[in-house]
């Protein structure tokens, strides 16, 4: 086991630790059984039959069929659509980021499982995301959650997405923050302290295999010359010069961000996973930084590169 030991020194060594996040969308095109050639796709075609035959106004899309219906068949090697419109299938995949805005920090004293009472309501509009964060720092656990209602003293979410536990909220070193920033800015970093931040993320992916959320450094986390290493020994620690995130989604199987604190790098590793057609699932990932007596003084930063990956 590799002992850790925290620096000291007279003079608090500082670093704003800045985060930019970069956003690519990679969609896998799935493979069918009709008529094709560089230019176009046609899924299905009709003899003497069939037509346009949907329903529409500004508010709503009818496909609609009567006395016919489609079918499924399978085995493990092909799935087979027959009958009536068998091939209509509208695939859907949307992905979305949310960073945590420092500045929105308001303090937080109760927990439920759908709401957390808050000494300023100002500012909180339904439709916003939230991070709920017990205890911030070095141990803290978060919850991410969708305000649908802003009533003083309480935000009301849809529900909280958490990696084991929901948030256990005292009232001290307990804080609501918004997640509506596009960089999240670490606060200021000395030996004796450990930045945290939340980047969350909702995605849909209707298609028969789930997604993956991946994410990859463009490089290290520096200021000029100046870097605060990846975090190898799985646990970000005050006072030693290290980086990583740990992520909410807790079954990850590839990759160590669902068990401990990791070390981004520039190939891409997944933070978080579906295995079936999914909408609106959240997940979010916590970024921790910490630097010794040893680090120069300066603004550190990095892009991160998030990338969604349909798996049809």
């Amino acid at each position: 086991m590799t002992s850790k030991r925290s620096h000291t020194k007279t003079a608090i060594v500082t670093a704003l630790i800045l985060l930019t996040i970069m956003l690519y969308t990679k969609i896998i095109t799935p493979t069918y059984a009709a008529m094709s050639s560089t230019n176009y796709l046609i899924n299905w075609d009709t003899v003497s039959v069939g037509g346009v035959d949907n329903s529409t106004s500004a508010s709503y899309l009818l496909r609609d069929s009567v006395g016919a219906q489609g079918d499924q068949a399978s085995s493990t090697t092909y799935k087979l659509d027959q009958g009536y419109r068998a091939g209509l299938y509208d695939q859907v995949a949307d992905f979305d980021l949310f960073v945590q805005n420092t500045a929105s920090q308001v303090a937080t004293t109760a927990i439920t499982t759908t709401t957390t009472t808050v000494t300023s309501v100002a500012g909180f509009a339904v439709g916003d995301l939230i991070a709920i964060i017990q205890d911030e720092g070095a141990s803290q656990v978060a919850a991410v959650g969708k305000v649908v209602g802003v009533s003083s003293p309480t935000l009301t979410v849809d529900y909280f997405t958490f990696a084991v536990s929901l948030p256990i909220i005292d009232g001290s070193n307990d804080y609501v923050y918004k997640l509506t920033g596009s960089t999240t800015a670490l606060t200021t970093l000395s030996p004796n302290t450990l930045s945290t931040g939340i980047i969350a993320w909702q995605a849909s992916a209707d298609v028969p295999n789930g997604y993956s959320v991946q994410v990859m450094q463009s490089g290290n986390l520096a200021s000029g010359n100046n870097i605060i290493a990846s975090v190898t020994d799985g646990t970000v620690t005050t006072g030693q010069n290290e980086y990583g995130g740990r992520s909410s989604d807790v079954t990850i199987i590839s990759s160590t961000f669902d068990t401990q604190d990791t070390g981004f790098t520039t190939s891409l590793q997944p933070i978080a996973t579906r295995t079936d057609s999914t909408i609106n699932a959240r997940d979010f990932i916590t970024i921790k930084a910490a630097v010794s007596g040893a680090n120069a003084n300066g603004t550190y930063s990095q892009n991160l590169i998030f990338v969604f990956i349909g798996e049809y």
